[in-house]
């Protein structure tokens, strides 16, 4: 974890990200260029938005000319490291950029209390807390029968009915960035 006022590989992310206009890839000698930083942390930040499927990345090798052999050395030197917008990011034309932090949610979850007789039951129910929310990032807008449908049967952290699954759920679920309860629809913030 990095110390205040120390560089994350995500600092940068609205600057990388905005190079990607489209479907093209891109190397990351080209967004360090079109963005004015240096190609490590442009590698940094470009691996930190791959984890978070921001982007896709893609290692393509030179080929293999049946007239001229090469070694595996040679053809490694011709590779290319590219990356791209994955398909879902690209919304009618237009470039549809969102940076999901997984480690705000896990710090969130981490500060939350949980009910429970033993660290097992609290971290079944910290569990299905992140799978509701994974569930709604996904699904969004979603409502709370939506939630007992899909996620409970998957993960029921020792409950045996939905009801009471959905009282350890729903005041949690609410506390975590970006998400937002009106009139019993759910959704994350842009």
């Amino acid at each position: 974890m990095p110390t205040e006022g120390e560089e994350t590989a995500l600092d940068h992310a609205d600057q990388v990200l905005a190079a990607f206009e489209d479907a093209t890839p891109q190397t990351a000698e080209g967004v360090a260029e079109e963005v004015g930083l240096d190609v490590e942390t442009v590698r940094a930040t470009l691996s930190a938005l791959v984890e978070r499927e921001a982007l896709c990345h893609k290692a393509v090798r030179g080929r293999d000319d049946p007239e001229q052999r090469l070694t595996s050395e040679e053809l490694d030197a011709l590779t290319v490291e590219l990356w791209y917008l994955p398909e879902e990011r690209l919304a009618g034309g237009s470039v549809n950029l969102v940076v999901d932090d997984s480690e705000a949610i896990e710090d969130a979850l981490d500060e939350l209390s949980f009910p429970g007789a033993s660290e097992l039951m609290r971290e079944w129910r910290r569990d299905a807390v992140r799978a509701a929310y994974e569930y709604l990032r996904e699904r969004e807008p979603v409502d709370a029968e939506a939630f007992r449908e899909d996620v409970y049967p998957a993960h029921r952290a020792g409950y045996a009915g939905d009801n009471t699954w959905w009282d350890c759920i729903e005041p949690r679920l609410v506390e975590l960035p970006g998400v937002e309860r009106d009139d019993g629809t759910w959704r994350i913030a842009d």
